[in-house]
């Protein structure tokens, strides 16, 4: 069986949107191979209070784990033979 696998990033940022959220996704993609990766989301949103206005992001990412892929591949290599 293979199971997708989920992460989830979030940034809540006053100043520079995206930066810290764009570095963090990044750092997580090094992690994984493009192959993985099933799907990807991204939301935004702003708030505004009386003092200062905030704005949060999340990037979601659905991924395959690495084992399950060589399950996979060996898998169906004995299916074939």
């Amino acid at each position: 069986m293979i199971n997708a696998k989920v992460k989830i990033i979030n940034d809540e940022s006053s100043s520079s949107p995206g930066s810290n959220l764009e570095e963090e996704v990044n750092k997580f993609l090094k992690t994984i191979d493009v192959r993985q990766i099933i799907k990807t989301e991204y939301s935004s949103n702003i708030s505004s209070g009386q003092y200062s206005t905030k704005r949060l992001s999340s990037v979601i990412i659905y991924y395959v784990g690495l084992d399950d892929i060589r399950d996979a591949k060996i898998d169906n290599t004995l299916e074939i033979k």
